[in-house]
């Protein structure tokens, strides 16, 4: 009997362990179900991510590129119309100018310092527009004390401004310089120059005197602010 009792509990601690063991695989084949399903979204959504990321990165390469093509060709479009059209020149007096009876003598500024575009000729101190638009003109006159200098700006031989330089005050004790600015249209082959105001001046010092001239820019004649009539 009692051997009875012992095969029966042996049978059903077996067919509870085989339950429980049934019970468990269920579990973990739900488990692994879920873990499956969960393990393809992932996958699917980082491909698609992936296609986009691509799809940027391949968008963003391109558009640099383009960007970068389109730079380059307006650089080197820039850079062809800047040596096409740049003019400057800029120019020093190498000796003093002294009193003499020489009315309106050009002052020739011998020492050239640049001269892009070529129009600035040493040897006469004059400058030929090499092409024609909007132009800036400076020129600088220095005296030392007790000394005075006056000279003109001329385009075409038409004075285009005057620059008085007197260092002749009784309290004078250094050197004065003396400035002025021109802005004037100029047409290709329009002389223009610096001259002794009439007969006025007894001394122009050398190295500090100066004379520049730059190009603004072009000008359309519908633009243009000068009365051709």
């Amino acid at each position: 009997m009692q051997q009875d009792i012992i095969i029966t509990l042996s049978v059903c601690a077996v067919i509870i362990t085989a339950v429980f063991f049934e019970y468990r695989m269920q579990q973990l084949e739900e488990k692994c179900k879920d873990i499956e399903t969960i393990f393809k979204s992932n996958k699917r959504d980082n491909t698609v991510n992936s296609e986009h990321t691509d799809d940027e990165k391949t968008g963003s390469i391109e558009a640099t590129i383009k960007r970068h093509n389109a730079g380059d060709l307006m650089e080197d479009e820039i850079k062809e119309l800047s040596a096409q059209r740049a003019v400057a020149f800029s120019v020093a007096l190498g000796a003093p100018m002294e009193d003499n009876e020489t009315v309106s003598e050009v002052v020739i500024y011998n020492i050239v310092e640049i001269n892009i575009g070529e129009g600035y000729d040493p040897t006469t101190g004059i400058f030929v527009a090499p092409e024609p638009g909007v132009y800036a003109f400076s020129w600088t006159s220095v005296t030392i004390p007790g000394k005075w200098y006056e000279t003109e700006m001329n385009i075409n031989g038409l004075q285009k401004r005057l620059n008085s330089c007197n260092n002749k005050g009784e309290t004078a004790s250094s050197n004065l310089s003396c400035t002025s600015l021109v802005i004037s249209e100029v047409k290709k082959g329009d002389l223009v120059w610096v001259a002794k105001f009439g007969q006025e001046g007894d001394y122009l010092m050398e190295m500090y005197s100066s004379f520049s001239g730059w190009k603004i820019g072009e000008i359309s004649k519908s633009d243009s602010g000068i009365d051709s009539s």
